[in-house]
């Protein structure tokens, strides 16, 4: 389904097309600029850029003159190199014509992609614009680009060191097992499915066993800040007495499109975890966990 903005002022009506605002990393995307004038004007280009901002947080202290120390968080941003394409050279728009410029969009090849955390992030638009003396008129178009499970595969993208393992041991306070996922990577707004092998050391009593997805976004730059979200949790196994030796568990559910794939960023980095929890009564929660990889996308 195609994408549309559209912004008028200055007597100068844009319309910004793309096939698709959901992009492929290395893929091209078909695109036009319209534009329509109330009178003649004369123009020294056209141009379109995909433009990504990324942001993060981080602590930063002052020291006022008596030597009281305050710390404050602040949010930082940066503009990822642009993308341009030129659409045309100097011309002449005639009053009342609609004159449609044509493009195809390179959508660069690692991304980064789309992330919506608050702590580290990236945001991609559109932007196209005239060059007109005294004008400068534009349009944006917000676009996302994902993270596809071929770039995790690969390798081409950084994971944990078991986050594309299909099944991986862990082991707490006497319980160990082995944790298998699928799909791997796991892709946001898919499915999940999980099969636990676990091993007790001594019966143990629980309130319940969750299975909860956990994905943190940290920015990677001197006193950055962390967020850490659970996306998705769901009772594994109801509360009761479990004897010591070995217990098969099965679980499944659709993982939540929570805008949060594994990535890495020039300020920040996403990464993700699936923990196993089991509630004892009176005693701390032993947690089982692995790494996992998350996509948001199986298209390519």
């Amino acid at each position: 389904m195609s994408a549309i903005a559209r912004s008028t002022g200055g007597g100068v009506e844009l319309e910004l097309e793309l096939e698709r605002a959901d992009l492929i990393p290395g893929q091209l995307v078909a695109g036009a600029l319209r534009v329509l004038t109330t009178k003649e004007r004369e123009i020294r280009g056209a141009l379109v850029s995909l433009i990504g901002t990324e942001h993060w947080k981080h602590e930063v202290s002052q020291t006022n003159a008596q030597g009281h120390t305050t710390t404050r968080i602040v949010r930082s941003t940066a503009e990822l190199p642009r993308v341009p394409i030129q659409l045309s050279g100097p011309a002449t728009l005639t009053a009342g014509l609609s004159r449609k410029m044509p493009f195809e969009l390179p959508v660069p090849a690692l991304g980064p992609p789309t992330v919506t955390a608050d702590a580290s992030g990236l945001e991609w638009i559109l932007e196209a614009k005239l060059d007109v003396p005294w004008l400068d008129p534009g349009v944006v178009l917000p676009v996302t680009i994902h993270q596809p499970t071929a770039l995790l595969r690969a390798g081409v993208v950084p994971v944990e060191q078991f986050a594309l393992w299909p099944s991986v041991d862990a082991r707490a306070d006497g319980i160990r097992a082995s944790i298998a996922i699928e799909p791997v990577p796991l892709d946001l707004g898919g499915p999940l499915e999980g099969r636990v092998s676990l091993e007790l050391d001594k019966p143990l009593d629980v309130q319940g066993i969750r299975a909860e997805l956990r994905v943190e976004a940290a920015a990677t730059v001197s006193r950055g800040v962390t967020d850490r979200t659970t996306i998705w949790s769901h009772l594994v196994r109801e509360g009761g007495r479990m004897e010591a030796g070995h217990h098969e568990l099965t679980f499944s559910g659709t993982v939540p499109d929570a805008g949060v794939p594994t990535a890495r960023l020039p300020h920040g980095r996403t990464s993700g975890r699936l923990h196993l929890v089991f509630d004892v009564r009176w005693a701390a929660d032993p947690h089982l966990d692995r790494e996992v990889a998350i996509a948001t996308t199986t298209e390519v």
